[in-house]
């Protein structure tokens, strides 16, 4: 979908290089500028299993690196020369140092006046937190209400997030909203510079509770944390099974499917029950309905229950283990695990949630290594091997 266009990226960690990630995905060059020392991305050292790094894989997937030191002039003028051909422009660095090492977007307009110029942040580009950094268990979970409202009063200590639920979420907003900006400058020739931020994503995970917050009125919030016990609608809720799992009912609007249910859970007889036989009365008798389902979910096993469920026709699922997850057929049938390109150890990749034209992606090319397309991108770009040699001497790429 994006062949031909070039992206450069001065970024680390997850959040901006997720959106590169996600353009690479749909066929962008996607060129990723690293320090030349301590390793480049230091996201590279986060984290690893045996032979493959599963964070840098998921962030970086599909580009090019360029280890190259934007601190020194020479350095500053190959970022220059990069830019001056490509379409878009990423970076997630602080307000001081985008200033110290010349990446305003005057800078980078400067040097290329059409393209398109995207800021990812912690906090917005605004207010007095502009300048503050932030990651995503402490933005995108902790400050947008995500960890407050789902853990328990009595909880001996909050939830905590998966790594990079925000990060995700603010990549796939950020490519989007390039996708966005291609297509205007495409029919007016005029380039955007675009936010993105882990607070505004927080905020998207957590809309239908802020907006319910927000909009709550003089008698306060509407929304709070659903005790299971005291659900308002028993066929929406969570059960345990006699092997310790948990099956996800979601029926939302049970009335049509509360036969089936009482048919498929082997408790025919409940449909015409008068405690139970419409909404109303199971929402009157919500708890006696609740502790009779736990009854009866805790006298079969997972599999007897997936079994037995198959054929009915509300909405359910099993709370999957992530090993499950990545073994589930239905993700395997529709690619949304794809693998990376040999040659490599093995690996496999989670792929961005779009699909085009019917295909999913094919194996992606694996992350580079701290700088290792730099003579590559370099002599593409008009230098010399003499010119290259001089910048080596010089310390400004390696």
């Amino acid at each position: 979908m994006l062949a031909g266009v070039k992206v450069v990226e001065v970024a680390a960690w997850l959040f901006a290089p997720s959106c590169g990630a996600i353009l690479a995905d749909w066929g962008a060059d996607v060129i990723k500028i690293e320090p030349t020392r301590n390793g480049g991305d230091p996201y590279r050292g986060f984290f690893h299993t045996g032979a493959v790094n599963p964070t840098i894989e998921l962030a970086n997937r599909g580009k090019r690196s360029a280890a190259v030191d934007l601190s020194t002039p020479a350095g500053h003028d190959v970022l220059l020369q990069l830019v001056a051909d490509a379409d878009v422009f990423v970076t997630n660095l602080l307000p001081d140092p985008r200033g110290r090492l010349g990446v305003e977007i005057a800078d980078v307009r400067g040097a290329n006046p059409s393209i398109i110029y995207v800021r990812a942040s912690g906090y917005g580009p605004r207010g007095s937190d502009a300048e503050t950094p932030g990651f995503d268990a402490a933005v995108a979970w902790a400050r947008v209400g995500v960890a407050q409202f789902l853990t328990p009063p009595d909880a001996r200590q909050p939830i905590h997030p998966p790594g990079g639920i925000g990060d995700c979420v603010g990549g796939l907003g950020g490519a989007g909203a390039v996708a966005a900006a291609l297509f205007k400058r495409e029919r007016t020739g005029v380039p955007s510079e675009i936010d993105v931020s882990l607070l505004a994503s927080g905020m998207w995970m957590n809309a239908t509770v802020l907006m319910t917050e927000a909009n709550a009125g003089p008698e306060g919030s509407l929304m709070q944390r659903v005790d299971r016990r005291t659900v308002r609608n028993p066929l929406s809720n969570s059960y345990q099974t006699k092997d310790g799992r948990w099956l996800s009912m979601v029926v939302i609007q049970p009335d049509p499917h509360w036969r089936s249910f009482c048919e498929h859970i082997g408790r025919p007889e409940l449909a015409d029950d008068p405690r139970f036989v419409d909404f109303h009365a199971r929402m009157t008798n919500n708890t006696e309905l609740v502790g009779l389902l736990d009854e009866v979910f805790a006298s079969r096993a997972m599999a007897e229950w997936r079994e037995a469920l198959r054929t009915f026709s509300g909405v359910w699922d099993v709370l999957q283990t992530p090993a499950e997850v990545v073994h589930d057929p239905q993700v395997l049938a529709n690619g949304y695990l794809i693998p990376g390109e040999d040659p490599g150890p093995p690996l496999s990749v989670v792929a961005s949630p779009a699909q085009f034209d019917g295909r999913p992606l094919t194996a992606v090319r694996r992350a580079p290594e701290h700088g290792q397309h730099t003579e590559e991108i370099l002599l593409a770009s008009g230098y010399s091997w003499d010119d290259i040699t001089a910048l080596k001497e010089q310390g400004a790429v390696i």
